[in-house]
């Protein structure tokens, strides 16, 4: 199954791939060490979680090698200037309360809602995708209903 980033997400989880192998592998790795030195491995608790947080190393190793080698990379910004795509920012009028709001599409990976970053598999970015200037749009959150024009696509 091919994952769908973008080159942002890309970055981010490619630094994270390398603060994983070049600090907290070794950091556990020595970890680990002073552990064993201090004999008796049965009961030794520092070893136990030292083994533990390497398992969780490995595993989110593997887990940001997979996404990435099975993800493609989606242009930001791609498509039409007058469509809402990945990438693009847009602004909008919130209906119910007549006040406008700025967003972006992107990623999950680099998604805050709060930032007015939606990702586009989110309801609301799902909901923007392809649309236009003036389209209506209509999405159910946590919030409940909310009505959206947009307004421009930057």
């Amino acid at each position: 199954m091919t994952n769908i980033i973008t080159k942002e997400e890309q970055d981010k989880l490619k630094a994270e791939l390398s603060r994983l192998y070049n600090i907290d592998r070794p950091q556990v790795a020595k970890d680990l060490k002073e552990a064993i030195s201090q004999g008796d491995l049965s009961e030794n608790a520092a070893y136990s979680e030292a083994k533990e947080r390497q398992s969780e190393i490995e595993t989110k190793l593997r887990e940001i090698e997979n996404k990435l080698a099975m993800s493609e990379i989606v242009e930001e910004g791609s498509g039409s200037a007058d469509t809402i795509n990945i990438g693009v920012t847009f602004r909008v009028r919130d209906e119910e309360s007549a006040q406008e709001r700025t967003f972006s599409i992107v990623g999950p990976e680099v998604s805050n809602p709060l930032e007015g970053k939606i990702s586009f598999d989110s309801p609301l970015g799902k909901e923007f995708l392809n649309k236009k200037k003036d389209d209506a749009v209509e999405v159910i959150t946590p919030a409940g209903k909310r009505k959206y024009t947009v307004l421009e696509i930057i």
